[in-house]
Formats: structure tokens, C-alpha cells, sequence
């Protein structure tokens, strides 16, 4: 039996949701600070450097996304 053209489960079918659409914690935008987990120091996050690579300036921890 031949398949008429439109029948499938294609991309734009509504079968699966797609991906890269939304963000998370790993596309939260250049914006807002980084805060450390041990003593509350904040600084303000750097466009194009995680907060888990900074160190905060007063422990030494590794900072996190606030």
C-alpha cells in the first residue's frame, strides 16, 4: 500500500516535544549573579563564564547560579 505524501509522523506531526525550545539552569541568560553556597557573597555573573568556574572572593567556594 503506497503512502500519500502528509501522512507520516514527521517533524510537525505534534508527536514529540521539541528540543532546545525553553532553557534551564544552562541557558539562564548573561544576566543576574552568582552567589556562594558557604558564606551568601554575591557577584554579578560574567557573560560567557559559568558561575561553577568562579571562585567566590571571600572562601575560595565554588559559586552558583542565583
Amino acid at each position: 500500500m503506497f503512502r500519500r505524501r502528509g501522512d507520516g509522523q514527521g517533524a510537525g506531526q505534534g508527536r514529540r516535544p521539541r528540543r532546545g525550545l525553553g532553557g534551564g539552569p544552562k541557558a539562564a541568560g548573561p544576566g543576574g549573579n552568582c552567589v556562594c553556597p558557604n558564606c551568601g557573597k554575591k557577584i554579578t555573573h560574567k557573560a560567557g563564564v559559568p558561575c561553577y568556574e568562579e571562585k567566590c572572593p571571600d572562601c575560595g567556594t565554588q559559586m552558583i547560579r542565583d
